[in-house]
């Protein structure tokens, strides 16, 4: 447990503090410094990773701290721009009025004790079960499909140097290294805590994962809270609803603990930062200075994972059209020549993502699946989507006190007029309900929203649960302060003495810590739930005990080392890279651009020693060893290949081995066999 606290202390200075140093230095001030600290930190990694693998430096802790003098450089000259005489006429100071007075230490402190309150209760929640279960502690290994290409790519970074989502084929095509892009931000960023913690790969994917989500989920909520607030509330009376709002994130399951289950790690964070970067941009057409830093903002979710992306042009697209267009701050085309030139500072920031993007597409044979399900409604669709009722619950579902509050929330918002968020908790409302069950003539438009999620509907139920999670920080917060006024009203008038002594701000303080507290113990309450969620998907289901001992067997032959490893890519043998280090000939489940050689040579794996064409390529890959595990992931790669099945070339070995490979280690289903000399040898 103590390497799981250190990895989050760790990440929560790697991640906040570049970027907040940064963004102070580009005018922000300190309150907004630190809450854009986390994207900010990203969009430099995303644009630091790019140019570093361009011009052949590798990206390790020293050249992320050169990196970080380079951007506070850049930040000095681009404040140093605004206090010119164009930068003052182009980017001029706001003028400051009573209703817009910016953030205070006391407001920020509020905050603040309520994100470190839900991020303590989420890394909890998440990394204790893993350290007390039987089987390997913090080096149990995720039985999810994506959590083997995070693992490995921690690895790979850290080893080779490369940080660039643009050179990721490197990894994925051991063969070819042929074209794929994966935004990678988050793994480049956690590489550079292998040195600091002292974690292997593994342990840092178990703790890294849960740690990023424990500030960004409470961070992101929080910041939809104050902003909620602000459409009615003073900036010290919205705080404590944005504190409250952070720590209850940590109380709705399908936030940090379905997204850590089914390991969606990149895309949580990267949507869970999207407010952040949403509401500092609604910033800029009251301060031009804040260009800048919501670009690089913007920049930084979208390197995360551009589902985040998504979720900003939303949020900035609905407020346009309930609130900005009927209140401009400097006339309408003035506000909108403002956030266009934010927009294209932006593309230019995530021009190597959108490259990215583009030219993955035309390569990539994954498939894009379609979770409805006949049986649901239409009405049972709307209403799991509205409160959260993704699959991977099951018995936690429906979690009545969350829907109650969320509802009370709802109501809260209309109350205040706050039409974006309603707005924006109805829109994705329906496209979660639409990727579970077909909504008509709305399935079109609202499938082209999801489809950046995969139309997946635990990525959508997150992101109304962020909504959700807000509007229930607004409710409990409001209440707390309309309790907080009565009571400091009622002791102020029966006060003899100083009336300061029961102030309103001295009562909401108070409120505010009673309201944590009740949400810590509800945090233990529900632990035992939350953390069964956070856990599920491990054990032996495909990679257990037996496969470890084979990884560390095979990790002991010196030959190993210096050759490759085939393995089955359906079966999760892709793990011997992250555990030991050792280069299996298929890094993960699937790739974009296996070679010719690699197919025959997966499935000809029976051939070896029979086949010439199969022993050349064994030769000239440096095959020394097979590896099997059965069974496969998905069903479809099971059982015998026939027409229509593609089935498991390897079963064949399994049943009659091959004449050039030879059995040396078996535990369980766990098979490794040698390639003979005389296959290496050739003629």
């Amino acid at each position: 447990m103590l390497l799981g606290a250190w990895v989050v202390v760790v990440t929560a200075l790697v991640l906040i503090v570049p970027g907040a140093l940064v963004g102070r230095r580009m005018a922000l001030p300190w309150p907004v410094a630190l809450a854009a600290g986390p994207p900010i930190t990203f969009g430099l990694v995303g644009i630091l990773t790019v140019v570093y693998a361009k011009v052949g430096f590798e990206w390790n802790a020293i050249s992320a701290l050169v990196g970080l003098v380079l951007a506070m450089l850049g930040a000095w000259v681009y404040s140093a721009a605004l206090g010119t005489r164009i930068g003052r006429r182009l980017a001029p100071a706001p003028d400051v009025v009573d209703d817009e007075k910016p953030a205070g230490t006391k407001a920020m402190l509020r905050v603040t004790a309520g994100v470190a309150v839900g991020g303590i209760i989420i890394a909890v929640t998440c990394i204790r079960p893993l350290v007390t279960t039987a089987f390997a502690g913090l080096n149990n290994i995720s039985q999810v499909w994506d959590s083997l290409w995070h693992a490995s790519s921690l690895r790979w970074i850290h080893e080779t140097g490369i940080g660039s989502g643009l050179r990721m084929g490197e990894l994925m095509n051991y063969d070819t290294h042929g074209f794929n892009y994966y935004p990678n931000t988050w793994h480049a960023l956690g590489a550079l805590l292998f040195p600091i913690t002292g974690a292997n790969p593994v342990e840092l994917y178990n703790t890294y994962s849960p740690a990023v989500l424990a500030i960004t989920v409470p961070l992101g909520v929080a910041s939809l809270a104050y902003w909620f607030a602000r459409h009615r509330f003073d900036v010290d009376t919205s705080a404590v609803i944005a504190g409250t709002g952070a720590a209850i994130s940590a109380l709705f399951p399908s936030l940090p603990y379905v997204e850590v289950e089914l390991t969606s790690v990149p895309n949580a964070v990267g949507v869970s930062l999207a407010p952040v970067a949403a509401i500092l941009t609604i910033g800029v057409i009251r301060d031009r200075r804040r260009v800048g830093p919501a670009a690089l903002a913007i920049a930084g979710v979208t390197a995360t994972h551009p589902s985040g992306l998504i979720l900003i042009a939303v949020i900035l697209g609905l407020w346009w059209l309930c609130e900005a267009l009927w209140h401009p701050a400097a006339g309408r085309l003035r506000d909108l020549a403002t956030l266009a030139m934010t927009g294209a500072v932006t593309l230019v920031l995530i021009a190597p993502v959108v490259y990215g993007t583009i030219n993955v597409a035309d390569t990539n044979d994954l498939p894009f699946f379609d979770f409805r399900v006949e049986t649901v409604s239409v009405a049972r669709g709307l209403a799991q989507a509205a409160f959260n009722g993704t699959v991977p619950l099951g018995d936690y579902y429906p979690a009545w006190a969350l829907i109650i509050v969320t509802a009370l929330g709802l109501i809260v918002l209309a109350w205040m007029r706050c039409w974006t968020g309603l707005a924006a908790w109805l829109v994705f409302v329906l496209v979660t309900a639409n990727s579970v069950v077909s909504l008509g003539a709305l399935s079109y438009p609202l499938g082209s929203i999801g489809g950046y999620f995969y139309n997946s509907p635990h990525r959508l139920t997150f992101v109304v649960a962020l909504f959700s999670a807000a509007a229930a920080g607004v409710a409990v917060g409001s209440a707390g302060i309309w309790v907080a006024r009565l009571v400091s009203g009622r002791l102020s008038a029966s006060e003899s003495g100083d009336s300061q002594r029961f102030s309103p701000a001295v009562v909401s303080t108070a409120v505010l810590a009673v309201l944590l507290v009740a949400i810590a113990g509800a945090g233990v309450w529900k632990y035992p739930q939350h953390a069964q969620l956070a856990s599920k998907e491990r054990g032996g289901k495909f990679v257990g005990p037996d496969d470890l001992a084979a990884y560390h067997w095979l990790a002991g032959r010196p030959d190993a080392w210096n050759s490759v490893i085939l393995n089955n890519l359906d079966q999760g043998t892709g793990w011997i890279y992250p555990v030991t280090g050792l280069t299996p000939m298929f890094p993960f489940y699937r790739a974009n651009d296996f070679s010719q050689r690699q197919r025959d040579l997966f499935w000809g794996v029976a051939d070896i020693g029979a086949d010439p064409h199969i022993d050349q390529i064994v030769r000239d890959m440096k095959v020394h060893y097979v590896i099997d595990s059965p069974p496969s992931y998905w069903p479809f790669q099971r059982g015998a290949p026939a027409p229509g099945h593609q089935g498991d070339p390897f079963l064949a070995v399994r049943q009659h081995g091959a004449p050039g490979l030879t059995v040396v280690y078996r535990k369980g289903d766990v098979t490794i066999f040698r390639v003979n000399e005389s296959v290496l040898a050739g003629g």
